[in-house]
């Protein structure tokens, strides 16, 4: 009887996502250019092999593109998530945050903020609901929600890549979550995918169409957006200076009425097998 409950549990946990795609593709790009451009043809209107004018413009400090498919975001750059750049182990990756509302950045500020060469520590969530609190080192992350009246983030360090003023213009700001959140149930030490470091022949940079170099990459779960009762979002992320300001704008999938059926149909089987069982038990 035991092992019955066990595998309807199993099985309704691989039908609510947990089969990881073996394919090389990490779903549609979904990225949205940050707003910073210049001329020359390093600059443009695009992301992959691109950093915002005015800082070091090579492929160690590009973010290269947000990727959805189902459930799972993917960030890639040819910065090294793990590692940094080595002349500047300060300026490490940030987190990466989630804004439900359509208000962010520079707009949705702090009180009393106001740009400055340097990361410092203020208290509300520049418009950003919730964040992955990223930990490439050992490849986990975990999810909270940010109050705006008591989360506390972290500036980037470069003032010139906090001037953005609209949606549209976003600021770099946030780099990282410092502490406050709400831990969101669930979703508090996971294992996130982590690719190894991969070059422009590999198929993982030609089937996602990125250029310029050695890529990084990792994948986490976005079905707490789901779960929550949010569908549309706008994904950021930057490393400590600021240089590459990567921002994405996906929809989270809403379970498919089939999926939602077999599974429910899963919880009714355990139920019967529960219920049969007291019901034995009672019997001499």
């Amino acid at each position: 009887m035991r092992d019955k409950i066990i595998l309807l549990l199993a099985a309704g946990l691989v039908i609510m996502g947990g089969n990881k795609a073996a394919a090389t593709s990490f779903g549609r790009n979904i990225t949205i250019f940050d707003g910073s451009s210049g001329s020359g043809s390093w600059h443009g209107t695009n992301e992959d092999h691109e950093t915002e004018p005015g800082m070091v413009g090579s492929q160690a400090w590009d973010l290269e593109g947000f990727f959805l498919k189902g459930h799972t975001l993917t960030m890639a750059g040819g910065f090294n998530f793990k590692d940094g750049v080595s002349q500047y182990p300060s300026f490490t990756m940030g987190d990466i945050f989630i804004d439900t509302n359509g208000s962010y950045g520079r707009p949705a500020a702090p009180p009393g903020y106001s740009a400055a060469n340097g990361n410092f520590t203020y208290t509300g969530n520049f418009g950003y609901e919730y964040v992955v609190d990223l930990d490439p080192a050992n490849e986990t992350y975990s999810v909270y929600k940010l109050d705006n009246d008591k989360a506390k983030v972290e500036t980037v360090y470069e003032k010139a890549n906090e001037s953005g003023n609209t949606p549209d213009d976003p600021s770099s700001n946030p780099w990282r979550y410092v502490e406050g959140g709400d831990p969101v149930s669930g979703f508090q030490g996971l294992t996130m995918t982590y690719y190894d470091p991969f070059d422009d022949g590999d198929a993982n940079a030609t089937d996602n169409g990125l250029t310029g170099g050695t890529h990084y990459a990792l994948g986490i779960d976005l079905s707490f957006l789901t779960l929550a009762g949010h569908s549309d979002f706008v994904a950021h992320a930057t490393m400590g200076c600021g240089n590459d300001n990567l921002m994405g704008r996906g929809t989270a999938p809403v379970p498919e009425p089939a999926t939602m059926l077999l599974f429910g149909t899963g919880l009714i089987g355990l139920a019967g097998v529960v219920r049969r069982k007291r019901s034995g038990a009672g019997t001499a």
